[in-house]
This record gives C-alpha cells, structure tokens and sequence, in this order.
C-alpha cells in the first residue's frame, strides 16, 4: 500500500512539473467574449489524473488547452470553462453541465476537478468543450436559482452560441451531457437550443433528476441519503429568490436563517452537518400540509413547473443512471425515458451498473463517448471514433413561474 501511495505522489508531482511547460495559445474571440488563458494539460498529466479518478476505459490523445470564458452583457456576465484539443483541429463542440455545486468558487471555470475532468474526456479526445459555470456561480451574481429551468437553460444555450464564435470552436450541432443537476441542465438546455431552430447531435444526461414534483421531491423528502437535506434547503434557498419568496414560507425560521448563512459560502460538508438529518424538520408547518395533502404551495409549484419530463426533445438523448443510486433514484430516468418515448422521442435510458451517484459518472463516460462517435458515423460530420486510432487532425489554423 506504501509503494503504490509512494508512486502515486511521484506521477502527480511530475504531472505538475510538465504541466508548468506548456501555455494555452491566444485565440480570437467575438465582442463581448473574454477568454483568460489557465493552462495546457499534457496528455502524460491527463491519463495520470484520469487514472487517480477512477475513470478507466478511456485514451488520451491530445493534450488541452485550458480558458476561462466569460459571455453575456454588462451587469449580467457569466463564465464557464473552455478546452480545446492542442495543436489540432477540434471536431465538435461538446457542452458538459457540472453537478450540484454550494460554492461560486467551486466551478468548472476555476477549473475545477470536475471541469479537468470534463476537459481530458472531451478536449483530450479531439473535441471543443464548454462547462458552464451557472447564473450565481463563478462570475456571476446574486443567488445560484437551483434547478430553475427558465434561468439554467437560457445560460447554458447562450455559452455555447458565444463559444462557436471563438477561434477553433466548430459550429456543427453541439453534443450535451451532463451530470446530477447538469444531466437535468442538459434537458433544460436542449429544449432552449431546439425553441430557438438550433439543431442539437445528441444529450447524454447521467444521474440526472427530471419529474421534481412526483419523483425528486418525495424521495427526498424522506432523507434516505444523506444530502436530501442540502439539496431541498438549496432548491428552497434559490428558487425563493428567483420566485420573490420569502424563505421562511417554506422553511422553519431558524432554518431559513441557517440556510441563508450556510449557503453563502460554507463547504458542502458543514452545510450537511448545519442541517436535519430527517429533511421533514426544515419545513413549516404550512409547507408540510400542503405536501402531505396535496393542497396548493409555490414551492410545491416550482417543482412542478421545473420538471422535464414534459419536454419532447428532437434530438437523441440517452439517460445513462446507476442501478445502486440513492441520491437520485433510477426512476428518473426510466419514467423520463418512458413518457418522452411515447410522444415518439428517441430516448433511452441506460443502466451503467450496481453503482451509486458519483460513481455512476465514471462509469458512463466511456459510453458516451462510443455513443457520441456513432452519432456523428451517422452523421457525416467526424473522423474516427475515441475507440480507434485516428491520424492526427491538422492543425487549427421557458415555463411560467409558478404562483
């Protein structure tokens, strides 16, 4: 145990070195773009850290280059992570959305490890990726409007409609996937992109929570994992704001003052530990009649109106979910897949395993990108697929709110 510990240490501290050698080149952006150049990850760093990760199944063929891109008009900017093959031509844009994140500090454009991690999978195999960072995070003020489709999805069509003006950035149909609340982002940014006539390759969703009213909130309610309490008191602390709500018309007063002082900047793990284990003891009095018994609450409302599984998406979209998952339960994904195939969508969900929340990421990622490279075989508009050995490239040269 000592020994493989020891070279593990070893790899990393020589990943940093290597890391330190290579600079993200300039690119030209459009107006109202501002691309922060971070750093090259080497392809030797970038199969050390994927392979720390867990995440097995996957080459490395390039190296990344890494920006932090920040989009959107004056006193409503946002940001979000840039990554681009190094030395090549990318092959498509490819939009990855982060899970559930407390921190603004906490976000792929920081990056993040979820958005290296996101830049080895897609950028180390020859694709342009964006990661949003999500209104209220990253650059962005005010609150963070927690599964709030109005707000998520307009912001993450937008990064990507800004990134296929960028230097290198192809403007073939984008490729989604997502994670957790990024899988429901991913939904929320595809029926965006498709209202406003852009066509989109395909959504790759995993772990993602898409019937909030009828499945996510009742499921959490009973505080079978461990973070139902951080997520309801986040979705109450967000959505309260965006909907002009005061906080403790869902939550007990001592909660509701928990919640605001917890949210504004405390680390995940205090925040549970701030927090009930049994999420029942949050709410009020009037909150818990109404859930119990089926009578009318605005917060009840925005997770009806928040929900996807009414959208009836154009595109191909798989919903990739962990047998062994109790953060957000297998359901989601079945029933989403179910309802949304009737109305004649292709959509499929996909079981990765006996795996639970987080792990479940690990094992999809190397059938996304096998399903991505069959979907642009079909399309015509790629070179070979992650699984074969391709010559390198040339060189680059919404819903009402409720009441």
């Amino acid at each position: 145990m000592a020994a493989r510990a020891l070279v593990r240490m070893l790899l990393v501290a020589l990943a940093v070195v290597l890391a330190g050698c290579m600079a993200p080149p300039p690119l030209s952006a459009p107006e109202g773009v501002r691309l922060t150049p971070l750093r090259t990850i080497s392809t030797l760093e970038a199969r050390v850290l994927l392979r720390l990760t867990g995440v097995k199944g996957l080459r490395v063929a390039y190296a990344v280059d890494c920006y932090r891109m920040e989009y959107g008009p004056p006193g409503a900017r946002l940001s979000g992570l840039l990554a681009l093959p190094h030395g090549a031509r990318a092959r498509r844009l490819v939009s990855f959305q982060h899970g559930t994140a407390t921190t603004r500090t906490a976000v792929p454009s920081k990056p993040d490890g979820t958005g290296l991690a996101a830049a080895i999978v897609f950028a180390g195999n020859g694709y342009a990726l964006v990661a949003p960072d999500y209104p209220g995070m990253g650059v962005s003020p005010g609150r963070h409007p927690y599964y709030v489709a109005q707000a998520i999805g307009p912001a993450v069509a937008a990064m990507i409609e800004a990134a296929q003006g960028v230097e290198g950035v192809p403007d073939a149909p984008v490729f989604l996937s997502g994670f957790s609340e990024g899988g429901w982002a991913s939904l929320a940014a595809l029926r965006a992109l498709e209202a406003r006539g852009r066509p989109v390759l395909g959504s790759a969703q995993v772990a993602g929570a898409y019937d909030l009213r009828r499945v996510s909130l009742p499921a959490a309610m009973q505080g079978r994992a461990a973070s139902d309490s951080l997520y309801l008191a986040y979705a109450a602390w967000g959505m309260s704001a965006w909907y002009g709500r005061r906080l403790d018309s869902v939550l007990m007063p001592e909660y509701a003052q928990t919640v605001d002082r917890v949210f504004a900047g405390a680390k995940p793990q205090d925040i549970q530990k701030a927090l009930p284990a049994d999420p029942r003891r949050m709410f009020n009095a009037g909150f818990l009649d109404a859930f119990d018994h089926g009578k009318p609450h605005w917060y009840l409302d925005a997770f009806a109106v928040n929900g996807l599984t009414g959208v009836t998406p154009r595109a191909p979209v798989r919903l990739y979910y962990g047998s062994k998952d109790v953060d957000v339960l297998p359901q989601e994904a079945l029933g989403a897949a179910r309802v949304m195939a009737a109305r004649g969508a292709d959509v499929k969900a996909v079981d990765v395993g006996p795996v639970g929340h987080e792990p479940s990421m690990l094992a999809a990622a190397p059938r996304i990108l096998a399903w991505l490279a069959e979907l642009e075989r079909v399309s015509g508009r790629a070179g070979p697929g992650p699984a074969a050995s391709p010559a390198p490239p040339p060189p680059r040269p919404d819903p009402p709110r409720p009441g």
